[in-house]
């Protein structure tokens, strides 16, 4: 798909499927609390109705459609490029949705029977998907070593239970906005050439194929090598 307008209506549907069906699974979820409601005048309970939801359809409402697509869908490519688990792409899929979609706070704090705790968990997480495994909180493990998602842990709170949040940048690539990084802009000046092409000296463009080649042979392990960069 070359067209940037189609891939962008494409992505944005897929972004829109995913919060859909991210949305049921957390209504679903709510359902498996029984709440007490406050005691009447004569001092009994009573409980609350659980939500209606719609009939599920034939295919797994948390299962997300995969469509083909080239390039695919912005979180698809940030699931291949950092070597995402299924798992820790439904993690950034539901700290992404707390920006995406107002109802997700909510909806979290129902998931979780809390109502202090309207945001994103770990425990939420493990809780509410298919295939959990503890090392996605692992901060050797892609979500918090390229700080994907940002753990807000005040004083003794477990890991588990702390506010998670996308990283800004994150959210509105998986928007399908692309833009150079605000903490990187400051630093860094792009240059624009014919067909994409930047003109460099013979001795320049040596060293950026041997830096690239030195990035990508270091996907596999997540550690990208430290390079230095001296001159104009």
């Amino acid at each position: 798909m070359n067209d940037p307008a189609q891939w962008q209506k494409a992505n944005d549907q897929y972004v829109a499927t995913a919060l859909e069906r991210l949305r049921l699974r957390l209504e679903e979820k709510a359902q498996s609390f029984t709440k007490k409601a406050p005691p009447t005048s004569n001092g009994r309970f009573f409980k609350r109705k659980p939500l209606a939801l719609p009939a599920p359809p034939k295919k797994q409402r948390d299962e997300v459609d995969r469509e083909t697509l080239e390039p695919p869908p912005a979180l698809l490519m940030l699931q291949q490029r950092f070597g995402l688990s299924s798992f820790e792409h439904d993690i950034l899929l539901l700290c992404a949705a707390m920006e995406l979609d107002t109802r997700i706070a909510s909806l979290c704090a129902q998931a979780q029977d809390d109502p202090n705790r309207p945001y994103p968990t770990f425990a939420l997480a493990l809780a509410l998907f298919d295939d959990p495994t503890w090392d996605a909180l692992s901060p050797q493990r892609p979500l918090r070593h390229w700080q994907l998602v940002e753990i807000n842990q005040p004083g003794a709170q477990p890991l588990t239970t702390s506010t998670l949040r996308a990283d800004e940048r994150i959210v509105n690539y998986i928007k399908g906005l692309n833009y150079l990084d605000d903490r990187l802009a400051p630093l860094l000046s792009p240059l624009d050439g014919a067909g994409g092409e930047v003109a460099l000296p013979p001795s320049q463009h040596a060293a950026a194929e041997t830096i690239v080649h030195h990035l990508e042979q270091a996907d596999q392990t997540r550690r990208a090598p430290v390079i230095q960069l001296l001159g104009a």
